[in-house]
């Protein structure tokens, strides 16, 4: 009997060893489930994918409604949550990665809903600098050299129409965080969310420029919303885009239509108004807006509400950009670059889908979009449609689902309740084992 038991429990515990490996997530396929992801990932825009931390791997860095800069890792064929900050501030949706104070290193800036800029160190993940509280809703974050001096600036766009009615632009130097242009056009009150951002030489002239988007209206009336443009070294507005009828919540500089000149495409809407994706040229003279510099190239039909989804790249190696969106519905839309046609338009993904970046995050050579998705517990209207949140990685070619991130896997879920169970039931068994051996012996003594 007693030779029995024990050779059960070796058996058990030699059966049990590598089952429990299968506790330890391996680094490909550890679950990145909805609790890592956070409430409202990448909104707005606030997604980057980059080797942020110098290490060989790509990384996708995103801020959320919950407060915290989540970091993915995709390494071996998967990804894994590399780093999840602590709370910094709710509603982060404010995410830049630069070189902020020049020392060769790049730094993630996140703004928060309350008004306050962090830096962080890639790397080690420290805090380098918090700013003092400015405007609510500091989620138009961009780093760049502005001005030309050789040293990089934070420009941050602020505001939100509820309880700030007027939104304003800072721009802080990213060595002695002083504020800039103090008194110049780029810091006086105008609109609000100004989330859309952008630094560019966009006029050619040889000097970089700050391209900013705000709204005005809320979703009761129809959208209201413009594009204004700064020059970098003075502060000064050159230009100041006509209505485009929806907050101007997305912007990016690119050469959309492969002319050789740079592209204003951003995207507008808000809630359950019209929204839609557009493209200005600068054109000396003969366009459109205050002064009448820029050519509208292009304003595509309704695909919002909230066009705030917005990147620029050749996705599928066709040698010809497309211009990538996502809107509130749920739907990614590619138009191409060229000829604006719509190229591909993707299955319902989910509600809320308001963060597009285009990269080749496992270096195979095609591009993937990478689609942050799902609404955030704001109010309780309909701002938000509180749905799971999801990161979407897609084959820019095949357009295929490669990784679908916010999901419970159930079968690792169901291996670790199994190993769970046998550690149980080894421990019952190892307990029955002893007491036998204790009662055994205390009935060797009692015939002695």
């Amino acid at each position: 009997m007693m030779t029995v038991k024990w050779v059960s429990v070796s058996t058990a515990a030699i059966l049990l060893f590598p089952l429990l490996m299968l506790l330890v997530p391996s680094t490909a396929s550890a679950t990145i489930d909805a609790s890592v992801l956070g409430t409202a990932p990448g909104r707005y825009n606030s997604i980057r994918v980059a080797d942020v931390d110098g290490d060989g791997n790509m990384e996708v860095v995103f801020g959320n409604y919950d407060g915290n800069i989540v970091m993915l890792e995709y390494k071996d064929g998967g990804y894994r949550l590399e780093w999840k900050s602590d709370k910094l501030e709710y509603r982060l949706w404010g995410i830049d990665v630069g070189d902020v104070n020049m020392d060769g290193k790049p730094e993630i800036v996140a703004g928060g809903g309350d008004g306050h800029v962090f830096v962080i160190d890639a790397k080690s993940k420290r805090l380098l600098w918090t700013s003092q509280q400015i405007v609510r809703d500091a989620q138009g974050i961009r780093v760049g050299d502005i001005n030309g001096d050789g040293r990089n600036e934070i420009v941050v766009g602020c505001g939100y129409r509820t309880d700030v009615p007027h939104g304003r632009v800072y721009v802080f130097d990213g060595t002695s965080h002083v504020e800039m242009f103090n008194g110049s056009d780029i810091t006086k009150e105008f609109d609000a969310k100004i989330r859309g951002m952008a630094i560019a030489d966009i006029d050619h002239d040889g000097e970089m420029e700050v391209i900013a988007g705000s709204g005005v209206t809320l979703g009761e009336k129809p959208g209201e919303g413009y594009i204004r443009i700064f020059d970098g070294k003075t502060g000064a507005l050159e230009w100041t885009s006509p209505d485009t009828n929806g907050d101007v919540e997305a912007i990016t500089v690119a050469d959309a239509d492969g002319d050789g000149n740079l592209d204003i495409v951003g995207g507008n809407g808000y809630r359950y108004h019209p929204g839609y994706a557009f493209q200005y040229t600068y054109k000396k003279g003969g366009g459109v807006g205050n002064p009448p510099d820029y050519t509208s190239v292009w304003t595509s039909e309704d695909i919002g509400p909230k066009v705030y989804g917005l990147a620029v790249g050749d996705i599928d190696g066709d040698g010809v950009k497309e211009i990538v969106t996502g809107n509130q519905p749920g739907y990614i839309w590619a138009f191409d670059g060229v000829t604006k046609q719509v190229k591909w338009k993707s299955e319902l993904l989910g509600a809320d889908l308001l963060g597009i970046a285009l990269a080749d995050v496992d270096g195979d050579g095609t591009v993937e979009m990478i689609a942050a998705q799902g609404g955030y517990q704001g109010k309780a209207d309909f701002t938000s449609a509180y749905s799971t949140p999801h990161i979407y990685v897609l084959d820019g070619k095949t357009k295929a689902v490669e990784f679908k991130l916010g999901e419970q896997d159930y079968t690792e879920l169901g291996l670790q309740v199994g190993v769970l169970l046998l550690v149980i039931l080894l421990l019952v068994e190892v307990n029955v084992w002893a007491r036998m051996r204790k009662k055994k012996g205390g009935e060797g003594k009692g015939d002695a």
